[in-house]
């Protein structure tokens, strides 16, 4: 089974890098040169191929893609030639929308799925990860999924494939939201917004859960509470990718993660509008 992942960030270099001691996987990044994964105290570097651009006679069964939502589109036509509708193609993607703008690019079978992992790409390109390493939850639909699961359990990645896909990303979006919105709008880290702001927090989850629910699918006040103590559990120091993307000035997911959710909620319109103006004035 030929295998791509594209993305060269926190995610993908991870993602690739762990494969890669138990199957063959290309990484598909402009930017990354090598991959060298700070994990625990650990310091290890991986060797795999990495290209600009995938070689022209190579076809890929499963491309997992872990770019952010705002390049999606100039990532999937680097390897649109590569791909076939016989591909299975497996968003790890902050958000909701990214899975439908795929689904639009590509002739590809495109499923859900999501992870759960705090990593950062350091100044010197180390990929730093806090916590317990990666939880990927995905579509179990065939072969190729199944064989991809056991290579994630091969390769020490914990994962999960759900009978209720769709609720599951939107758990993940539940989390993800509201820590991106509140550890960027105040700059402060997991810690901190535990200690100073988790009553905000709580009724920003309260908010997304009323938007789920509105869309069919039904979290309720025990996704709210775990998505509380995730926050409680994560590495204390931690930063959002987003908050990271603020402070060096970079080009960040706020329309993808925040303002998809700016349209139904007072509260996270404020901190939209807020974080939006920051952006036109860097």
């Amino acid at each position: 089974m030929n295998i791509a992942v594209v993305g060269g960030g926190g995610v993908g270099a991870y993602i690739a890098a762990k494969l890669s001691q138990v199957c063959d996987v290309d990484l598909i990044s402009d930017s990354t040169k090598e991959i060298v994964i700070k994990e625990q105290g650990e310091v290890k570097r991986y060797s795999l191929p990495i290209f600009s651009h995938p070689p022209k006679n190579r076809h890929y069964d499963l491309v997992i893609v872990a770019t952010k939502s705002n390049v999606l589109k100039e990532k999937l036509q680097k390897i649109a030639k590569n791909i076939d509708k016989n591909s299975i193609v497996l968003p790890l993607l902050n958000g909701i929308q990214p899975y439908y703008t795929l689904k639009q690019l590509t002739d590809a079978r495109v499923i859900h799925g999501a992870i759960y992992i705090i990593s950062n790409r350091q100044k010197d390109s180390t990929i730093e990860v806090k916590g317990k390493g990666a939880m990927v939850v995905f579509e179990d639909i065939n072969e190729t999924t199944q064989k991809l699961k056991r290579y994630f359990e091969k390769a020490g990645i914990k994962s999960k494939t759900p009978p209720n896909i769709t609720k599951a990303i939107w758990q993940k979006y539940l989390f993800i939201a509201a820590t991106a919105a509140l550890t960027t709008y105040y700059n402060k880290t997991f810690g901190q917004i535990a200690a100073e702001h988790l009553d905000e927090f709580a009724k920003l989850l309260q908010d997304i859960v009323a938007i789920a629910n509105k869309k069919g699918v039904n979290l309720d006040q025990t996704d709210v509470e775990h998505a509380m103590k995730l926050l409680q559990k994560s590495p204390a120091h931690a930063k959002t990718s987003m908050q990271l993307d603020f402070e060096q000035g970079k080009e960040s997911e706020l329309d993808n993660l925040i303002g998809f959710l700016a349209s139904e909620s007072e509260k996270f319109a404020k901190i939209y509008n807020e974080l939006d103006a920051r952006r036109a004035s860097v």
